[in-house]
C-alpha cells in the first residue's frame, strides 16, 4: 500500500496536466526537484479558484470533480486522490496552503534523491519503491 501511495504521489508532481509529458511514467526519465515544485505549483493554482492563497475543501471536491468528468477519469500523472486533502493539512486548519501542497510531492521526492543532487534519477526512483514496500 505504501508503495502504492509514494508511486502516486510521485508520479502526480512529474507532468503537468495537458502537456505532451502527460503519459510520462515513473521510471521512464530522471525527475528533477524544480519540477516537482513547478508541477506541485501549477496544480495548486488550478484548484485554487478563488485566488486567496488557500485551497478550501470544496475547491478540492470542484477539482475532484473535474478530473473525474475528464476522458480518463483524471487517471493520468497528476491525479489528486481523496485522502490528498487530509493529507496535506498538516496544521489542521481546514484549508490546504501552497506551502503545504509542496509539501507532500517535494517530501517524496527528497525520499527518492539519495545522493541530493537534485535529481531523482532512474536507479534512485527504482530504489525507492523498492524501500517502501
Amino acid at each position: 500500500m505504501k508503495r502504492l501511495m509514494f508511486a502516486a504521489s510521485l508520479m502526480l508532481v512529474v507532468a503537468g496536466a495537458g502537456t505532451a509529458q502527460a503519459a510520462l511514467q515513473l521510471g521512464e526519465r530522471p525527475i528533477t526537484r524544480a519540477e516537482v515544485i513547478s508541477v506541485a505549483k501549477k496544480q495548486f493554482a488550478q484548484m485554487d479558484t478563488d485566488r486567496n492563497g488557500t485551497v478550501s475543501p470544496q475547491e478540492f471536491e470542484r477539482y475532484r470533480e473535474i478530473q473525474n468528468a475528464q476522458p480518463d477519469q483524471g487517471r493520468g500523472l497528476t491525479r489528486i486522490g481523496r485522502g490528498w486533502f487530509d493529507k496535506c493539512d498538516t496544521n489542521g486548519d481546514g484549508r490546504v496552503s501552497q506551502a503545504e501542497a509542496v509539501a507532500r510531492p517535494l517530501g517524496l521526492f527528497d525520499m527518492a534523491d539519495v545522493n541530493r543532487d537534485g535529481v531523482a534519477s532512474l536507479s534512485e526512483q527504482n530504489m525507492a519503491m523498492l524501500f517502501i514496500k
